[in-house]
């Protein structure tokens, strides 16, 4: 059973200036019993048997002298921890951990010993019932023990990406490897924080920098190792990507707006989640619903950027998401990789891939709301949840309000598809609802550059700006009908949502007016010869027919306030 640590147990982590405990501690660290572990003399007996008379042993040395270490230690035991010698992938684990320039020396392969005798130790704690590996269910407790909350799912991809036999257990060596990646995790976070709970964007930052710089050693030697790389999915060094940039700032507060529960600071239970969503849940990942291709889509960035680039041209992300199982259209594919193309390099860097895989990983896992479709009711709730449209502004998260039940009718009205009797579409399907997020959110972008006041919402003197940001070029007049008719309480401001309804409601005219503009044969009730009052094909000046430009047209449209409700 793994010992919940003292002070540094889950029940007091101010305590602790440190996030090593239970499957994270160091072990026993008194200096007199490591001073004994460090002359073994079956250590050093092995060292010397393949270190070839060169004073140190490289990858290959490693291999077997941890096997013979294996066998001379626990021959004649009834309990082997090893059931089969150590994967490569793990030895390079180590090397890079202990070694230099891709060798151990003595002490080094001493440490490494000690090391992994301090690790026997906690796996034989959380392998409770003695079978010799470690459950999914016991490594969820023993993360529990540790002060790391993760539910079911994120304990089955923590699992997933180190069981290399997919046996559905964590034997030693897999343990090992896990181990030794969340040692540089804990390592980064407790430098950064010095004992503090949480950890801002900026600190975040510079973890994730410190983590990619200190796996480099691995990215080196995996690189020097035919055919292992492949294998490391998830794994973000350095050198993995090329021309390297470090991340942006934007990255870190998209990943804590996706897991710091409406907090602008994530603690160390979200940054766990965090991390295990890093290395295993990239976009490609998302084809969880398709667990023929899981294997494929681990590889996540990787996989994708062929050609080792360091970035994904955008016709590349419409594969991914289509490997995926997100059957979007390529033009609203390369809609959404363009707008996370924020240094208009014409493809997606590793940062960038990170901010959109956060959000669509989100908008995946509401997939299983959507039986078929959704009403306005179901849609309300489902908005009320929704985190991808929240922005950071001067250091503080813009959140919505929950969006009104006319709102989403009128958003279900323009994405969703009628059915057979109905006047305008009353339901809405997982793929609408994709549509209609991206919509959603270049509304908001564009609604926050004119929140000039930081507020959360609209000022009316800025409303024709915003129109015209989106196509719309109406006389003063016609913008200040249109703010009229929506402003009901003359506040002379417009919340996002109240903004979104009207915004509808222009578009809706403004298709209207350019259809029949482009078709003026087309008959209407108040004009028989042509929808725009006015534009006649008779001859002769005096027929009798008013003219009216668009911004006339909106003008009279919105000329009385507008009855909220979608009927």
């Amino acid at each position: 059973m793994l010992s919940p640590g003292g002070a540094g147990s889950p029940l007091s982590p101010s305590l602790s200036p440190s996030k090593k405990r239970g499957l994270f501690s160091d072990g026993d660290q008194d200096p007199m019993a490591k001073q004994v572990r460090m002359c073994n003399p079956e250590f050093l007996c092995a060292f010397r048997k393949f270190d070839n008379g060169l004073g140190f042993i490289d990858i290959g040395g490693l291999a077997n002298a941890l096997e013979f270490v294996k066998l001379s230690i626990e021959a004649g035991t009834q309990h082997s921890l090893m059931h089969r010698p150590f994967q490569a992938s793990t030895c390079c684990w180590l090397l890079a951990r202990f070694g230099c320039q891709h060798r151990l020396s003595l002490h080094q392969w001493c440490e490494l010993m000690d090391y992994l005798s301090n690790l026997k130790t906690i796996f034989l704690q959380a392998d409770s019932d003695r079978s010799g590996a470690i459950e999914f269910a016991e490594l969820h407790r023993a993360f529990q023990l540790s002060g790391v909350y993760f539910d079911a799912a994120e304990i089955s991809e923590v699992c997933q990406s180190y069981d290399a036999d997919k046996d559905g257990t964590l034997e030693f060596d897999e343990f090992v490897q896990m181990r030794l990646e969340w040692d540089y995790y804990i390592a980064a976070w407790d430098r950064k924080t010095q004992g503090a709970d949480r950890i801002a964007p900026q600190q975040l930052l510079q973890v994730l920098e410190e983590i990619k710089q200190s796996l480099e050693p691995l990215g080196a030697i995996l690189g020097s190792q035919s055919g292992l790389t492949a294998s490391m999915t998830g794994v973000f060094y350095t050198s993995m990507f090329g021309a390297h940039s470090p991340f942006h700032i934007g990255t870190c507060e998209r990943l804590i707006i996706r897991f710091g529960q409406g907090s602008l600071y994530l603690n160390f239970e979200q940054f766990c989640s965090m991390m295990v969503f890093l290395k295993d849940s990239a976009l490609p990942a998302l084809a969880q619903s398709s667990p023929q291709l899981t294997n494929e889509m681990k590889a996540a960035f990787s996989s994708l950027d062929v050609k080792g680039t360091g970035s994904l041209d955008l016709p590349e992300l419409c594969n991914a998401f289509w490997r995926a199982g997100i059957n979007l259209p390529e033009a609203l594919i390369l809609q959404i990789g363009k707008s996370f193309d924020t240094d208009l390099s014409g493809g997606i860097e590793f940062d960038e891939f990170i901010q959109m895989t956060a959000e669509w990983h989100e908008m995946w896992k509401l997939q299983d709301r959507f039986s078929s479709s959704i009403a306005a009711e179901e849609l309300q709730r489902l908005m009320g949840t929704v985190q991808v449209i929240y922005q950071v502004i001067n250091g503080s998260m813009q959140t919505l309000r929950p969006f009104s039940m006319n709102t989403c009718r009128w958003l279900i009205a323009k994405f969703g598809t009628c059915q057979a009797g109905e006047r305008f579409a009353q339901r809405l399907s997982y793929q609408e609802f994709l549509h209609l997020v991206q919509f959603l959110k270049e509304c908001y972008f564009t609604f926050i550059r004119f929140d000039f006041d930081r507020v959360g919402s609209l000022g009316a003197e800025h409303l024709g700006k915003v129109l015209a940001a989106f196509g719309l070029c109406l006389s003063p007049e016609a913008v200040d009908n249109i703010r009229l008719s929506y402003d009901v309480d003359r506040s002379n401001r417009l919340s996002f949502d109240e903004f979104l309804q009207m915004f509808l409601e222009v578009q809706l005219y403004d298709q209207c007016f350019s259809s029949r503009e482009r078709n003026p044969a087309i008959l209407t009730p108040l004009n028989p010869l042509s929808p725009i009052l006015g534009q006649t094909f008779a001859t002769g000046a005096g027929s009798g027919l008013v003219v009216l430009d668009r911004s006339a047209f909106f003008s009279l449209v919105f000329a009385v306030p507008r009855q909220l409700t979608l009927d």
